[in-house]
């Protein structure tokens, strides 16, 4: 006795099941476009079907846009290549167009089907299209959000914007929701609320049928954490109290590269030339910020602008990442002390001011390098938001500090390094 669920069968074939008997025992069973084939290995075939075919949901003319078709005929030819040939293979949710001789041309993932529409994609890829029996609507494809990561406080509110492209499409309403209310909240028009510590996402999604969303990720601390101290340094400048990324001065918080705002723990793993935001993978093809055509495109920009930015990408528009001068005067012994210490275990700098005696603490944090992280525990490093004029090719400024000194000096832009705000002044 064999039980079997044949409703929604189409879409069950491309995710892939399995059938038992009652006694327990999981039955062998073929499929083709109409009917399933069991082999129970005693009494012989047992035939269940014919169903819809799934080839008579693709044998047909597909709008993949307003101004491309693309068709598929019972006979298996169609004009996709010309000469060409498909195949569906329900099991496994692909359709192969192959060329006469047989040879597979392209292979497009099924997503769904059905008898007015089909979501696609070629495989190995992660862009999606619908295809539809109709000529098709002007689809969203792009949904662009002003803020990819956002760090808040307890009951403080901030807009998203968001962009929509193409700038034509017919339909660009947009939907928003929260992954957990209890983090934060956002309104219709993208106003997200901090309610209480945590980690959230924001979604934004096309409602045109595209499948097309973008993401924010928010992290919301604590109302009454310290943010940032007065060392009473000559410039007024305000340094944070921990790192991009931190809960607390220890914490080693996110590692960046330079100029790149969405770090280690936004996904990017790996931290050299070929990955490098700015580059075309090496420190000859410098895209940004270069001063010499020998390296690149010259642009003549030493600093970073504010989109470039991590510390204000990722805490708001009051931070920034410190100038070569702000770190410079942070450890001019003439205003600082510096100690290398633990906090909690963690061992760091602990810099003392001269003229009001307030604190920061460093942790010594290592740095990214390819997919390892280096000497954490041991060496810090902290960047600057300016470019190296010794090293223009590849380098930009930070402080580096270990048990036995701390300074300031020059790394390779694409090495992942901690970030510590300072308030923008």
């Amino acid at each position: 006795m064999v039980a079997l669920m044949v409703a929604g069968v189409q879409t069950a074939w491309s995710q892939g099941f399995r059938v038992y008997q009652s006694d327990g025992t999981e039955l062998q069973f073929s499929l083709s476009t109409d009917s399933i084939v069991f082999d129970n290995g005693l009494d012989g075939d047992e035939v269940f079907g014919p169903f819809t075919p799934v080839n008579m949901c693709i044998a047909k003319t597909w709008y993949k846009s307003k101004t491309e078709t693309v068709t598929f005929k019972s006979d298996g030819t169609t004009d996709y290549v010309k000469d060409a040939i498909f195949k569906f293979f329900p099991y496994q949710g692909n359709l192969v167009i192959y060329s006469t001789g047989g040879v597979p041309l392209t292979y497009i993932r099924v997503l769904d089907v059905t008898a007015e529409k089909m979501v696609v994609k070629p495989l190995g890829s992660n862009i999606i299209s619908v295809w539809a029996t109709t000529p098709q609507p002007n689809f969203v494809r792009e949904i662009q959000l002003s803020d990819e990561t956002l760090t808040m406080k307890s009951n403080d509110t901030k807009s998203l914007t968001v962009t929509v492209l193409p700038v034509d499409a017919d339909n660009p309403e947009v939907s928003w929701e929260s992954s957990n209310e209890e983090v934060a909240v956002v309104s219709m028009s993208g106003k997200v609320i901090a309610n209480a510590e945590g980690i959230c996402t924001i979604t934004c999604r096309a409602t045109d049928g595209s499948w097309v969303k973008a993401e924010c990720s928010v992290r919301v601390r604590k109302a009454d954490t310290m943010e940032y101290v007065d060392l009473g340094l000559p410039s007024g400048t305000l340094w944070a109290t921990c790192n991009v990324g931190a809960e607390k001065p220890e914490d080693y918080g996110d590692y960046f590269a330079w100029g790149e705002t969405a770090g280690y723990n936004s996904g990017k793993t790996n931290f050299s030339w070929s990955t490098y935001k700015y580059c075309k993978g090496s420190n000859s093809t410098m895209t940004k910020y270069c001063t010499n055509s020998s390296y690149g495109i010259v642009d003549n920009k030493t600093e970073l602008e504010p989109e470039d930015d991590a510390a204000t990408v990722n805490w708001g528009s009051g931070w920034q990442m410190p100038s070569l001068e702000q770190c410079e005067e942070l450890i001019n012994s003439s205003y600082t002390t510096m100690t290398w210490t633990t906090e909690n275990g963690v061992y760091g700098r602990k810099i003392t001011s001269k003229s009001n005696g307030n604190t920061i603490f460093f942790p010594a944090a290592g740095f990214r390098y390819d997919a390892i992280i280096y000497y954490s525990g041991s060496y810090g490093l902290i960047w600057s938001r300016s470019l190296s004029s010794l090293n223009t090719d590849y380098a930009s400024y930070y402080i580096l500090f270990d048990s036995r000194d701390i300074s300031t000096s020059y790394a390779n832009r694409f090495e992942g390094h901690s970030v510590r705000p300072v308030v923008k002044q």
